[in-house]
């Protein structure tokens, strides 16, 4: 398949952590290619890339993968607490990557720099499974290292944790989805309709960037990157998957507190609100607000 230079979409892949942004990564260097795309990261390049490879960045292949943070003046090359270097053209830096991915919220100042990308995707999960995820996550031998902690146990850490991180899951996903970075249209990834279906998720991704991918090469990609296979590569951040394990680790106390900071947001995306709500739900109830309730 001949692909156009000027048509080949610039891509800016979006999640708040811990969201299944590296299990979509991963997908994603495999989908392109499937689709006639070269797979290109400008970070593989770079002078520093081996001997960060040989470090523990608590994500294997990490080192070579283009990251981004935006800030008001600049946009930087960024491997959260070991690197980071200040892009001098964004526009040609989106140029030559095939697939950017950034943890950065959308603002006023920061707009003009996403717009270097034609194609923007973010990926959604329930916050309150984000939560149980980051507290386990904060115990892996990188974070333990960069990102310390006096609580004894992730089980101690969420206790104290949740509002904070359903207060930034809340503010994150608003800018996107309902400020201004809602004129962007950013296709919309829901993490637990990935894991209910991951070839048709794909196939949707493909459709929004203008790939032609049968049935079988999307399946293949999906087999190659199940939750099974990307525990085993890796095991520091990625654990059960699925959804609905906040109904495990929550209290009744800790739901009323996610309920009062993100329950329009929750309502809204078609989330359950509380252990009630979550009796029977599936993920194909959850839909992006103000847009056509069917995904392309």
């Amino acid at each position: 398949m001949s692909t156009d230079a000027s048509a080949v979409p610039r891509l800016l892949v979006l999640g708040y952590p811990k969201c299944g942004n590296v299990w979509l990564r991963a997908l994603l260097a495999d989908l392109l290619p499937a689709g006639g795309l070269p797979f290109r990261q400008v970070m593989a390049g770079h002078p520093l890339a081996p001997g960060l490879e040989l470090m523990d960045l608590g994500i294997k292949d990490q080192a070579r993968q283009d990251q981004v943070r935006f800030a008001p003046l600049r946009a930087y090359q960024d491997i959260p607490a070991v690197f980071s270097w200040a892009i001098p053209d964004i526009h040609a830096y989106a140029a030559a990557t095939s697939m950017a991915h950034s943890h950065s919220p959308w603002t006023p100042e920061t707009d003009c720099l996403i717009r270097a990308f034609s194609h923007h995707l973010i990926i959604i999960r329930d916050p309150r499974d984000v939560a149980v995820s980051w507290s386990r996550w904060i115990f892996t031998p990188f974070n333990r290292l960069h990102r310390p902690t006096l609580h004894p146990t992730p089980e101690a850490l969420l206790a104290e944790d949740l509002p904070k991180r359903v207060t930034e899951w809340n503010t994150y996903h608003q800018s996107w989805l309902t400020a201004g970075g809602a004129c962007l249209s950013p296709h919309v990834v829901f993490y637990e309709q990935l894991v209910d279906d991951t070839p048709r998720e794909l196939g949707r991704i493909a459709r929004y960037l203008g790939l032609n991918i049968s049935e079988d090469s999307l399946r293949r990609v999906a087999a190659q990157h199940a939750l099974g296979e990307m525990k085993k590569r890796q095991p520091h951040h990625v654990f059960r998957g699925g959804w609905g394990g906040w109904l495990e680790h929550l209290d009744d106390r800790q739901i009323h507190t996610s309920q009062r900071i993100c329950g329009v947001l929750l309502k809204s995306l078609g989330y359950p609100l509380n252990r009630a709500d979550s009796s029977g739900w599936t993920p194909d109830r959850l839909r992006v607000p103000g847009r056509n309730t069917t995904p392309p």
